[in-house]
């Protein structure tokens, strides 16, 4: 009976000691963090744990999961060691990690649970100039009790600037300033105030970038409009321009016409919902953002609106407003007439003189002489030169004023009498001298003492010469004539007299 105890005694410890390689494994680190080192170059993960309780732990064997797969990544030696640093090059999503422990038997301890490290993005807002940070989740704790926000500016160091509860993964930043830098990262906080961070990311406040120039280079008028053009930069971020006019520099600018950013450096337009010959216009052009707000304004330009009106002795006075608002300023003022459709340029002023004084008698004169009609519309404009500047103008910028008319009334004269045998020759016809009429319609005739019609034309520079039929000459005695013409207005006049008609 004792022998075969002994025996039960001797077997069942063999048989432990056959089994103790198989159940005394060691024991397990405790996995405290997976935490992505801020600004690491190349993108680093430092994992921390708590040694292995099992003395004859001689290390740990570090773990990454890449697609589902436990793959090993490194062994570090010593029971004490309880940290590793794993640089992960490019990070572009949130990474898991594992740890065992072996022994001096290389006998592994059970695999720990996952960590899985946060992975932060962003997106910058240009237009409300905020940021707005994402992140994953840390997983690994039981819970995350808190997320910490930490902010830095190019120069200075990470400062806390918000707390959020462990169950958000997302915060916006409106606390910063245009045109600076910024670096952001997240740190989770476990219950028992371990802590993981996040990588680091890289925010530049920039708006988007405005022009370097707008200038608005021409308010030219034509035809009863105002031809524009404006020279914009063509690298800015721009979705528009407006187009806005004005009746005063600093007045109340309205957008009249929308042109859509096309890369174009120059932009041309007509105005024609305007009075030229009345008003004096301001335009100028702005720029509009992706966001919808205008970040820039162009210089203005203004219109010239030219006066003319009659004066004494066959004076026509001209009078302009000063040309705005090219950036060397105008160089001169030249002075255009158009007489009968013809146009010339009859004069320049200096930039500093707006108002001019012509005058016409020698144009009636040359109409007479030359027995052509003398007009009753002369019309003058004006045309501002741009001055040249330091930097060389490839074309220098013109601005035309509206055409200024001014009419005359009809000057009528005749003579009471000629003589058809005169040495003088302009007294051996009969006709009225009329200036300032329309052309056409017109009558001019002659009538006898019996009221008889002995002559008749419709061209003003015709002249009766006395004869009848234009074969005899008719006998010496009275004559009535009837004028009847047209002035600017389409008013009809009728001139009546007598006259006397000498043969010799």
């Amino acid at each position: 009976m004792i022998k075969r105890i002994f025996f039960l005694i001797i077997l069942s410890l063999a048989i432990s000691n056959i089994g103790l390689g198989q159940i005394d494994i060691p024991d397990a680190p405790k996995f405290i963090s997976a935490s992505i080192i801020p600004e690491s170059s190349p993108t680093s993960v430092h994992i921390k744990w708590l040694p292995s309780d099992s003395l004859d732990v001689q290390g740990y064997i570090v773990y990454q999961i890449i697609n589902s797969i436990t793959e090993t990544i490194d062994t570090v030696w010593g029971r004490e060691t309880t940290e590793y640093i794993y640089g992960l090059g490019n990070y572009q999503q949130s990474e898991k990690f594992r740890l065992v422990s072996f022994d001096n038997q290389y006998y592994k301890s059970n695999i720990t649970s996952p960590h899985t490290t946060i992975y932060l993005a962003h997106e910058y807002n240009k237009c409300n100039k905020y940021v707005s940070l994402n992140w994953t989740n840390y997983e690994g704790w039981q819970t995350v009790k808190e997320y910490n926000i930490y902010r830095r500016n190019i120069e200075g160091t990470y400062e806390r600037i918000a707390k959020v509860s462990g169950d958000k993964t997302s915060y916006e930043d409106k606390s910063l300033e245009a045109n600076n830098t910024y670096y952001y990262y997240i740190e989770a906080i476990s219950p028992e105030n371990y802590k993981a961070s996040s990588n680091s990311i890289k925010v530049k406040t920039e708006a988007y970038r405005a022009p370097n120039f707008l200038i608005t280079s021409q308010a030219s008028v034509k035809d009863n409009k105002i031809d524009l053009k404006f020279v914009v930069d063509n690298t800015a971020e721009i979705i528009e321009f407006r187009i806005q006019r004005a009746t005063s520099p600093d007045g109340d600018y309205k957008t009249i016409k929308v042109v859509q950013n096309t890369s174009q450096d120059v932009i041309l337009i007509s105005d024609n919902e305007i009075d030229t010959n009345n008003e004096i216009y301001y335009y100028r052009i702005a720029s509009v953002n992706p966001c919808g707000d205008i970040n820039a304004y162009s210089n203005y330009a203004c219109n010239i609106l030219l006066k003319a009106e009659t004066a004494e002795d066959l004076n026509h006075n001209l009078s302009w407003n000063e040309y705005q608002q090219w950036a060397n300023g105008v160089f001169n003022y030249k002075i255009y007439r158009i007489f009968d459709n013809i146009e010339a340029e009859i004069d320049v002023n200096p930039n500093n003189l707006f108002d001019y004084t012509y005058n016409i008698e020698w144009y009636v004169k040359y109409c007479h002489n030359l027995k052509i009609n003398t007009s009753s519309k002369y019309c003058y404009y004006v045309e501002a030169v741009e001055k040249q500047g330091e930097i060389a103008i490839i074309s220098k910028g013109r601005s035309r004023s509206n055409i200024a008319c001014v009419y005359h009334e009809p000057v009528f004269w005749i003579p009471n009498a000629f003589n058809v045998s005169s040495l003088e020759p302009e007294n051996k016809v009969f006709k009225p001298i009329i200036s300032f009429i329309k052309e056409e319609p017109y009558e001019f005739s002659v009538y006898n003492r019996f009221g008889m019609k002995v002559f008749e034309t419709n061209d003003s520079q015709e002249a009766w010469d006395g004869k009848i039929n234009k074969t005899y000459t008719a006998p010496s005695q009275y004559y009535t004539y009837y004028v009847k013409y047209f002035d600017f207005n389409d008013k009809q006049h009728i001139k009546t007299g007598i006259f006397f008609l000498f043969i010799k």
